[in-house]
């Protein structure tokens, strides 16, 4: 059933004062999420629609900014219901690749919370209409308690917005649509939602994917995850990210209620009753990590009790380390534990359960619906155990960029992203690299993207990018500077780097050297520079301050 028409279902009928989406301490029952969204989806059709040549004419898109917020359900179901498109971005991204985006992207509407003062700035600049979403109110706790200038603060308020174009001013002008007439389905092939992978320019790369592909994944998931409105998911990451947003749309076309955090924490996890209702915990392996971590702060025993409602735990983003496979049994012996391996472009590709991987970077078999080919250079299938490029059949992928030039690429029914793997006799898929593309944390990065950023900083002459194995992480960056900052320590560059680059694109470790190794082409030796790195070579310096932890 199309999500938006699942969500007016579900608040009309008996599951209707039941929590459908939870944020912290608040609570958004199925019936409230149906009233909303219905206001969101009639608001967002009185909008003027801008001319754009990937959509149909007088489609509205709307863009969240919110980050984790208490309006992000109900904005992301009203502005996919019938025709409109939605898109997604990551406040991680900073004022100046956010003004980057919108000036390619021109929604129509556009939503942030109340401190994003610089982009909503950058957003006027472009004329763009933006609605403000008031902050939840400081000093509000589960109980109730809590005062905001003296007086009482009632769990879940939100902080006025003075002087600025207030969501929930704009929301009152549409109170009472019908959530029948408004939060209805949208053409199956018609594009629905914006998505964006990191791009090698140093722009956010932007792609549209169909209603049809992401039914089609809901429909076949709910075989795989045992999807139903009694899965309550735990989904503790950003939203602007695909794993916790598939998490939602999951919630929201199955009747499941949803629980985030405002952002990660792993303590608050074991800490809030709200958490313990969850049969379903979706994370990247670093996430589980933490967890894991943080139940040896919090008391073993009473940290897998209070986790003791969760059967399934799914893992994406990146491989699950075995070394973790052990504390996650402890923490949560009911579970068990799925990963998949996919691409934003792509969709789900395979699926696995970790107690049965057949090596380090086994990452399951086909997805339902879904086939593999490994290729070599010139295009042709290679035998089963070769090394190749890994291609997919799939009704799951997205139908293209909208700006950018990223590593999808399409060869008729099939499609890949450049990852290099290969496929056993039985059908289980092994990764051994990802193009040039990195994932740490669970994040995708390009390193190009990393050194251009770098090297547009003062200070620095030349910059080479690369990564290492992290426990943590996964893989962790490391860079290469030289010019007048490498006079800097660890701390001061990364804090000079912030302001260019999303945290998560931070190198975690700095190095210069006197020569740059080159290649008889005059280029930068980077195969050299990586076994310097990897063998701690005397010629890489490491900056001031850097850690061996």
């Amino acid at each position: 059933m199309p999500m938006a028409q699942s969500v007016a279902r579900a608040g009309a009928g008996p599951l209707g004062d039941e929590p459908a989406f939870v944020l912290g301490d608040h609570v958004q029952s199925h019936r409230e999420l149906a009233a909303r969204a219905a206001a969101v989806a009639a608001g967002l059709r009185s909008v003027p629609a801008l001319s754009r040549t990937w959509l149909p004419s007088g489609t509205r898109l709307l863009a969240i900014g919110t980050g984790n917020h208490r309006v992000f359900a109900e904005l992301f179901t009203g502005a996919t219901a019938g025709d409109g498109v939605c898109a997604v971005l990551d406040p991680q991204w900073g004022t100046e690749r956010t003004r980057a985006v919108l000036d390619r992207l021109r929604p129509d509407l556009l939503v942030l919370s109340a401190g994003q003062k610089g982009t909503r700035e950058a957003a006027g600049e472009l004329g763009i209409r933006t609605l403000t979403a008031g902050d939840f109110a400081p000093g509000v706790y589960a109980d109730g308690s809590g005062v905001r200038g003296g007086e009482p603060v009632t769990p879940g308020e939100v902080t006025p917005v003075d002087g600025l174009s207030s969501y929930e001013t704009w929301l009152a002008e549409w109170a009472g649509a019908d959530p029948a007439g408004h939060l209805v389905p949208g053409d199956d092939l018609a594009p629905f939602l914006v998505g964006f992978t990191s791009g090698s320019t140093g722009l956010p790369t932007a792609f549209h994917r169909s209603r049809r592909s992401w039914r089609i994944s809901l429909a076949e998931g709910r075989k795989v995850w045992g999807m139903d409105e009694g899965q309550r998911t735990l989904a503790p990451g950003p939203l602007a990210h695909g794993l916790s947003l598939y998490a939602l749309a999951e919630c929201l076309e199955s009747g499941a209620a949803f629980h985030g955090l405002p952002s990660f924490d792993a303590p608050a996890i074991l800490r809030e009753p709200s958490t313990a209702w969850a049969r379903r915990l979706i994370v990247v392996p670093t996430m589980l990590t933490a967890l894991c971590s943080a139940a040896a702060d919090f008391g073993a025993q009473e940290a897998a009790r209070h986790l003791a409602s969760v059967r399934t735990v799914v893992s994406g983003g990146a491989k699950l380390p075995q070394r973790l496979l052990g504390p996650v049994a402890a923490l949560l012996p009911r579970a068990r534990v799925l990963e998949y391996y996919g691409a934003s472009e792509l969709g789900f590709v395979t699926v696995g359960s970790s107690g049965h991987a057949t090596g380090p970077r086994d990452v399951g078999t086909a997805f339902p619906g879904v086939s593999l080919e490994v290729r070599d250079a010139q295009g042709a299938p290679v035998p089963p155990g070769t090394t190749g490029t890994v291609h997919v059949r799939t009704p799951l992928r997205c139908d293209g960029y909208v700006w950018g030039e990223g590593s999808f690429r399409q060869d008729g029914e099939w499609a890949t992203v450049g990852d290099i793997g290969q496929l056993t006799e039985d059908g289980h898929l092994h990764l051994t690299g990802r193009g040039g593309m990195v994932i740490t944390g669970g994040l995708n990065v390009y390193p190009s993207e990393v050194e251009n950023a770098l090297s547009r900083l003062e200070g620095i002459e030349t910059a080479l990018v690369t990564s290492v194995p992290d426990d943590y992480l996964g893989q962790a960056l490391v860079a290469v500077v030289t010019g007048a900052a490498a006079g800097l320590g660890q701390s001061a560059l990364r804090e000079l780097c912030a302001a260019a680059l999303p945290r998560y694109q931070v190198p975690r470790r700095f190095y210069t050297l006197a020569t740059w190794p080159l290649t008889s082409s005059g280029k930068v030796a980077r195969g050299r520079i990586e076994e310097w790195i990897a063998h701690e070579d005397a010629r890489l310096v490491p900056l001031p301050g850097l850690s061996r932890e």
